[in-house]
């Protein structure tokens, strides 16, 4: 029990210990249990205390490296901190894992953790008989039941892995016939009769056990004999193999340190022994090499090919990788598609990039697979100590970023860590984090750039802009938020903020008396696709009083690229109630005549950059091509960007109805705007 005094719980002696747990077991069955695979959990009352073993831990998925807890326990175990006491079996929060109370003795209450279905579990009375139905359930422990004349009546699992028999075949048999050394079996009949007339417990003791094939086992046993609900002595044997907890030790310890696809370590034990091996490196003057690998394209060959492919081929690239270097250079699987390699070179050396190009040579070699591609091309990520981390946490951040930057880069290449595109990584990640309390800190606002009928100069609407003023990193073009909060999938929030803005706005210029022109909002693929957009967009409309007239919806060509049914739903619905819809950006895509037919699609912008260059006769024929296909489909025409009166010429001797641009207006803050409608639009009128 030393161990459990190392953990500082301020327990009793040995044997009252051990009495208050697992009242009916032996102190050495206990010792056996609390460094096994039995999931142990022992609270103690003051100060507080709720200690859990390793396997509690694996078995909880707990992270933590302390095994005692006490205000900062996981939700898991939460309800044994707060009632230690309490009977019966407890579901552990979030998880398959039940507890069960053993005992509560003076200020120790204690129990174990079983993984199973409620179904399978025993009933929870607390008499001998239901605690001994509750330890045969455990795995690795071998309990056997005799009758009075030393035949089988129970036989668990455990003891089939353990003895080699099945509950058939050891059914109705002798504990002599199945597991009594032949030397010993002469005068086992009157060792049975002493263990069946001593009441309670046997001590725990060592002996040997022969198995179905012969083969001689270390055994520690615990003995129990009970009387049964017919008044009949039997006896339960609890068997734990020595070499057998062995083994589980080290197969925990393979769980734990090694990826199970490839057997290379994983990302947690590569750390350890590359710090180990920095530290040494860094006494000899060595530079550690750290090199990221990724198979190029992984989750397309994994679509493709099915995930049984996908295993094969990344075993086959860790076969690769362990050929292609040193046995003393450290290999890991860091998770997915991705490898780490890690080795000292002396400082200055020319010798990585002849590594790394004879890793991206070999990757790529042809797979010979039955299925599957016939080869993949993987990307390489380098980072060097000192320079790129003194420390392993440091150098395997920079090696990862470097192998985002080759992958970026267009694959089957390797990238040196360059501190200034992580500076650009870290920016992407801050703004994709720092959304949500930028528009409670009130950094972003809307700006609305004036649309004008051509013909007639006369405002016809607007279009809301976004603009984000950052506390610390100064104003953010939409041209670089936009991106990175869709991949980031955080559009719905930003287009819904977007929306209750100017629906507020617009509601202000009507209690004001004046029917404003309409104004478009963009909205991102994420909202267009989503199943309760139509209800969104009525419940603002009806918390507002907007009429559908003062509002359309801009959408860029992306959006619309993958005809998703829901989006066609949405937008029609769109349609039905008034809102006019504008397809943004129109000829900087790539398959915009397919869908202009089918959508229902109002109004489109043609691109600014066609009318910039306005001078050239391509430009000049392809907006006059998008005028002419928008009016064969009875739609109305938009250009964006004007800045001078020759486009504004040409766009008006060619039929396009309105414009946008700084010929006009620049883009107008809420309170500019309102005064530009205002004098625009006396009040009462009705745009």
């Amino acid at each position: 029990m030393q161990a459990l005094n190392s953990w500082t719980l301020t327990l009793p002696v040995n044997e009252e210990f051990f009495d208050s747990i697992f009242p009916g077991l032996s102190q050495g069955a206990f010792d056996t249990i609390i460094d096994g695979p039995v999931g142990i959990w022992v609270y103690q009352a003051s100060p507080g205390c709720l200690f859990v073993n390793e396997t509690a831990k694996q078995l909880l998925k707990l992270e933590q490296s302390a095994s005692i807890f006490s205000a900062d326990t996981p939700p898991c175990l939460r309800h044994l901190l707060k009632k230690p006491n309490q009977s019966g079996l407890q579901k552990c929060q979030g998880s398959n894992v039940f507890s069960y109370l053993i005992s509560e003795r003076s200020s120790i209450t204690a129990g174990i953790f079983v993984r199973t279905t409620e179904a399978e579990l025993p009933s929870t009375r607390s008499d001998d008989q239901e605690t001994l139905k509750l330890l045969m359930q455990l795995p690795h422990l071998a309990v056997q039941g005799y009758n009075q004349q030393g035949r089988v009546i129970y036989w668990n699992e455990a003891c089939n892995d353990l003895y080699g028999y099945s509950l058939a075949q050891a059914s109705g048999k002798t504990m002599a016939e199945l597991l009594i050394p032949q030397n010993q079996r002469a005068g086992f009949p009157s060792v049975l009769q002493k263990w069946l007339s001593k009441a309670g417990v046997a001590p725990n003791r060592k002996c040997i056990r022969v198995n179905r094939q012969g083969q001689k086992l270390q055994i520690q046993t615990t003995q129990i004999v009970l009387r049964s609900p017919h008044n009949e002595v039997e006896l339960y044997c609890i068997d734990y193999s020595m070499e057998g907890a062995k083994q589980q030790q080290q197969q925990l310890h393979e769980l734990e340190y090694y990826d199970q696809l490839t057997k290379l370590p994983n990302r947690q034990l590569m750390h350890s022994l590359l710090q180990q091996s920095m530290k040494i490196s860094q006494q000899l003057d060595l530079s550690t090499v750290v090199m990221f690998i990724g198979v190029d394209k992984f989750k397309l060959v994994n679509s493709q090919y099915g995930h049984e492919i996908g295993d094969q081929i990344l075993k086959r690239v860790a076969d690769r990788i362990r050929s292609s270097v040193s046995v003393q250079d450290l290999k890991a699987r860091f998770g997915g598609d991705v490898y780490v390699l890690a080795f000292n070179l002396p400082e200055g050396s020319q010798q990585t990039s002849t590594i790394a190009n004879r890793l991206l040579s070999t990757l790529s070699e042809e797979l010979h697979l039955i299925e599957g591609p016939d080869k993949v091309t993987a990307s390489i990520g380098i980072a060097i100590s000192p320079h790129d981390g003194e420390d392993a946490g440091t150098l395997l951040k920079h090696g990862d970023a470097a192998l985002a930057q080759a992958k970026a880069n267009g694959g089957n290449g390797f990238f040196y860590f360059d501190p200034e595109l992580n500076r650009n990584t870290h920016r992407v990640h801050y703004i994709a984090q720092d959304i949500k309390r930028a528009l409670q800190a009130g950094e972003l606002k809307l700006m609305f750039q004036p649309q004008f009928h051509l013909s007639s100069s006369e405002l016809c609407g607007s279009e809301s802009l976004l603009r984000w003023q950052h506390e610390l990193l100064g104003e953010i073009s939409p041209a670089e938020f936009i991106p990175i909060l869709e991949q980031q999938k955080s559009m719905l929030m930003l287009d819904f903020w977007v929306t209750s803005q100017m629906f507020k706005n617009i509601k202000s210029y009507i209690i004001s008396g004046i029917n404003p022109p309409r104004t478009f909002a963009n909205l991102s693929a994420e909202t267009i696709n989503h199943k309760d957009f139509q209800h969104s967009v009525q419940r603002m409309l009806d918390k507002h009083g907007i009429p559908c007239f003062t509002v359309g919806i801009e959408l860029t060509e992306h959006v619309l690229i993958n005809n998703e049914p829901q989006a066609v739903a949405n937008l029609q619905w769109c349609r039905q109630k008034g809102i006019k819809i504008a397809l943004d950006d129109f000829g900087t895509g790539f398959s915009s005549l397919s869908y202009l037919a089918r959508l229902p699609i109002d109004i489109i912008k043609i691109d600014k950059s066609f009318i910039s260059a306005i001078e050239k006769k391509h430009n000049r024929e392809l907006v006059k091509t998008i005028i002419a296909i928008a009016k064969s489909l009875s739609m109305e025409v938009i250009c964006e960007g004007v800045q001078s009166e020759k486009q504004e010429q040409f766009l008006r001797e060619h039929g396009c109805d309105m414009v946008q641009g700084h010929h006009y207006s620049f883009a107008l803050d809420s309170h500019e705007w309102f005064n530009l409608i205002t004098k625009e639009l006396p009040q009462g009128n009705t745009a």
